[in-house]
């Protein structure tokens, strides 16, 4: 199955996430977001611009980096980039960045001090009280960790529409 835009954009967007829980610097941090948004919003494929041999530095903020990273996505469908971060900071903290209240220097502390990268391992430590314990946290910042894990329960276990219809 040939990638789409989103699929492109959701690669990059990972590649920003991560980058901030390590605490990149913020503007390398802000192109790839820059980028994932043009990626996504493009009316054409990205696909064919690359089939085609178009210049992707003419697209709003992507330089020749960008270029050649979004090129080895598109050729090859994943990111060595994105491997190489993922080796040192695990993909899965990105989940944390969706709950209210923590952001990417609470994520990479919560994974420092308490050495937590899995939800199990994050409603453990959030029902022990552990969270809590370290500096900036408090009862509501696990309180918050808990309900994100209860939603993200709920909506796994829902079946989108398009895919029920598929099997129907």
């Amino acid at each position: 199955m040939p990638l789409l835009n989103s699929d492109v954009a959701r690669i990059l967007s990972q590649i920003a996430d991560l980058l901030a829980i390590e605490g990149a610097n913020r503007f390398r941090i802000r192109a790839y977001e820059e980028a994932a948004n043009t990626i996504d919003t493009l009316p054409r494929s990205i696909v064919d611009m690359v089939a085609q041999d178009e210049d992707l530095t003419e697209l709003p903020g992507i330089g020749k980096e960008l270029s050649a990273k979004i090129k080895e996505i598109v050729e090859t469908g994943k990111s060595s980039y994105l491997e190489e971060i993922a080796s040192r900071t695990p993909l899965e903290l990105t989940e944390m960045l969706d709950i209210p209240g923590i952001g990417p220097k609470s994520v990479q502390a919560i994974h420092a001090e308490l050495g937590i990268t899995t939800r199990a391992q994050r409603e453990e430590a959030a029902r022990a009280g552990k969270i809590r314990s370290l500096e900036g946290f408090g009862k509501k910042s696990e309180q918050n960790i808990l309900e994100a894990l209860e939603k993200k329960r709920d909506t796994e276990k829902r079946t989108l529409r398009a895919d029920a219809e598929e099997v129907v």
